[in-house]
């Protein structure tokens, strides 16, 4: 293969000099299949960086389109980093450019191929590099067609008051020191701040007025003589208060000029008791008179101030001091407080317990935003917010967001957005990819102190890191929720408080109910024309079709779920279906059950216990013959667990004596084609088990042995591993062998 482009310059080496473990495996299945990948050759560069040089066989129609030939030579291109999926590149220095599905390069040739829709962290778990290699040859087949690009592609009440001043939590104000203001600029209500504006209207004069009984209030008063016989300070009444008062702070009020044009807010702050005998008061009421006048205006019409001959003044006159008269013809109004909407009376208004757990939250998309934000409504905890994505337009279908946050983070929108709602630092954002960041002190920490790590990210990587990659280092119940891609069902996985029952096996035990479950079996179906494109940084970039009812449905089912798992210690699987004819939703749900570890060296195998029960159930069924079936399961390469939790029993054609078993193949393939696609292929097939007689060993005979190293030499054709289990009176015994 002679081409001299950089990318492909290094040094010739053999399959076993390869580092690069992707590259090793793609390497390897290249060799495997010479039938249609020929010519493999390997490069190591000198920026350590590992190609595998291929010429692939094309399934081409006559007169294939787009320039597309019957062998077309490949490079895939493997980084140290493994942090994307390798890149592809036509080696054809006359491959047709323009194609759609290629990735923009600064030269034109080689061209650089886009192969698959999916994001690489999504699927890196369960990369296999011969299914890698047929999505390349599957591209240029579809591209001879000219059917790779999809058709959707481009896309209390004393008195009657004028108004209220929303009062926080009594404990947060300090009336030494408050301020009031508009609580915007156009309304008519108002609140205490704890900062000073130059613009508020009012200048703020706290009094702590002497004890009344409740109901004190008599007639609506108009003028501050009108509270006279009402509030008192220390047993004064309130405008001989206000003289003396302003007595002692004539010269600070002088000296602050703008001050004088502001109106006089007072706070009474009362205590109250229910009855006359009572002995202490029973709460604090606020109650606030607001002059009609300014404090300018009332010092002028007083006779205490004058102004200056340019008007600019106000100045104290000789000899005058300010009486009670002074303050009794001045016109008040009344203004009412009101509880500002904090957490705590957000859990009052929602009939629940103040919550002040810690929870971690990843993914605030369109339902983890609208769970945040019932969660906030209801002031329940305080929350850790992770996410990296930027809210654009599409997103205002289902986002709880609006238009402002357009543009940005929405973990820092919803952060800024949900604390100002409730008054308090009820969240706090992390603008990161959490695959990316997980390993962080700060983030290990936050993962640490909450009560609940609770994932609505509808990211397999990041639900089976949750559950894996921190060992035990992070004690945290883990919680995953997600959509099934209609948009009808919600899901629930939630490991118990002692984490027995691991995410990842509740996400096994999750497809296994969707295929025993016949109501189940479309719950994973999903029209493709459901699906919208937009166009952003690549070809991957799709939204859903699903209806905002449906998500704010889905969204209170899951924030009563999260609160009820959170005050349970159990582990739950949950599916909620909402009825698109009635609008009723059901609910189905299976208890999760124990798995074995059978096998630990360098792979894991677990083993469903309930699956292992229904083995042995088929086993004595068929004694004193023997029987066995299809292993079914899940392949988590990344981490090396092979998870097995359902079979295909033996099909009626198969041949079963007292001491041999052939399985037979009628209606097998038909029942894993369903299994895969009720679970949308997220089940494999792993090996083959059978049963051996009454009193003899688990152990494996020579033919056994035979039988495993076939099934080992197709199924590592595929990059898979081969599991073969053998069940006998009270034990059983599982052996693996790696691709």
């Amino acid at each position: 293969m002679k081409y001299s482009y950089k990318i492909i310059q290094g040094n010739i080496v053999e399959v076993n000099e390869l580092v690069i473990a992707r590259a090793k495996s793609i390497a390897l299945a290249a060799l495997n299949n010479p039938a249609y990948i020929l010519n493999p050759v390997f490069v190591k560069r000198a920026d350590d960086s590992e190609v595998i040089l291929v010429t692939l066989d094309i399934e081409v129609y006559q007169n294939p389109l787009n320039g597309i030939e019957e062998q077309e030579d490949i490079a895939i291109v493997c980084h140290p980093e493994d942090d994307s999926f390798p890149e592809v590149y036509a080696l054809r220095n006359n491959f047709q450019l323009g194609l759609p599905h290629t990735n923009l390069r600064i030269e034109d040739h080689p061209v650089c191929l886009c192969v698959t829709e999916q994001l690489f962290q999504e699927v890196k778990h369960r990369f296999n590099p011969f299914e890698f290699i047929e999505s390349i040859r599957r591209w240029l087949t579809l591209m001879s067609q000219d059917k790779l690009h999809a058709e959707d592609q481009p896309l209390e009440p004393f008195f009657f008051p004028k108004g209220f001043i929303v009062v926080p939590e009594l404990d947060k104000i300090d009336f030494d020191n408050f301020h009031i203001e508009k609580y915007t600029s156009d309304s008519g209500l108002y609140k205490i701040q704890t900062t000073e504006n130059n613009n508020e209207p009012y200048f703020c004069l706290p009094i702590k007025a002497d004890e009344q009984t409740s109901g004190y209030i008599r007639r609506q008063p108009q003028l501050l003589k009108d509270l006279a016989d009402v509030i008192f300070v220390n047993s004064i009444d309130i405008s001989t208060f206000l003289s003396e008062k302003f007595n002692t702070a004539n010269h600070a009020l002088l000296s602050n000029q703008t001050r004088l044009d502001k109106k006089i807010a007072i706070c009474c702050i009362i205590p109250v008791k229910r009855h006359v005998t009572d002995v202490t008061s029973e709460h604090t009421h606020i109650l606030f008179f607001v002059t009609k006048k300014s404090i300018k205006e009332i010092g002028l019409e007083s006779g205490v101030w004058g102004e200056s001959p340019d008007k600019n003044t106000v100045v104290q006159l000789i000899g005058k001091t300010f009486i009670k008269e002074s303050f009794e013809q001045v016109p008040i109004e009344l203004y009412s407080p009101m509880d500002d909407f904090t957490k705590k009376t957000a859990a009052t208004y929602n009939n629940i317990k103040p919550n002040d757990d810690r929870f971690t939250l990843i993914g605030v998309g369109a339902l983890g935003s609208q769970v945040l934000s019932l969660f906030a409504r209801m002031g329940y905890g305080y929350w850790t917010i992770v996410d990296y994505d930027t809210l654009y337009p599409h997103n205002l279908a289902r986002h709880f967001l609006g238009r402002d946050a357009v543009g940005h983070s929405k973990v820092e929108k919803l952060t800024k957005e949900l604390n100002y709602l409730v008054g308090d630092e009820f969240c706090k954002p992390v603008n990161a990819n959490f695959i990316t960041v997980h390993k962080e002190k700060d983030i290990v920490s936050c993962l640490k102190g909450s009560k609940a790590i609770i994932d609505i990210s509808t990211s397999i990587a990041v639900g089976r890191l949750l559950a894996r990659d921190y060992a035990n280092e992070i004690p945290t119940r883990r919680i995953s929720i997600f959509l099934n891609p209609s948009g009808q069902d919600l899901i629930l996985l939630a490991e118990d408080t002692k984490r027995n029952y691991r995410l990842d096996f509740l996400e096994m035990e999750y497809y296994r109910f969707l295929y025993k479950n016949e109501k189940l079996h479309n719950h994973l179906t999903y029209d493709n024309g459901l699906k919208v494109r937009y166009n952003r940084n690549s070809c991957r970039e799709t939204t859903s079709r699903i209806n905002q009812t449906d998500i704010a449905i889905h969204a209170s089912i899951c924030a009563k779920a999260i609160k009820h798992i959170v005050e349970n210690r159990k582990a739950e699987i949950s599916i909620w279906s909402i009825n698109p004819e009635d609008y009723t939703v059901q609910k189905h749900t299976t208890k999760p059950t124990k798995w074995e570890k059978i096998c630990s060296c360098e792979w894991k195998i677990y083993l469903n216990c309930q699956l292992l029960d229904e083995m042995q159930a088929l086993r004595q069924e068929k004694l004193p013959k023997e029987t066995g079936g299809v292993l079914l399961g899940s392949i988590d390469t990344e981490r090396k667990i092979i998870y097995i939790y359902d079979t295909i029993p033996a099909p009626e054609d198969s041949k079963e004596t007292t001491s041999t078993f052939e399985r037979g193949i009628k209606g097998v393939l038909d029942e894993y084609m369903k299994y895969q696609k009720i679970t949308d292929n997220q089940i494999q097939y792993l090996g083959e088990w059978h049963s051996h007689p009454k009193g003899c060993s688990t152990t494996p005979s020579s033919l056994d042995l035979k039988l495993f190293a076939y099934l080992s030499e197709n199924l590592s054709r595929q990059g898979n591993p081969t599991v073969m289990g053998i069940l006998g009176d009270n034990n059983h015994s599982f052996i693996l062998r790696q691709c």
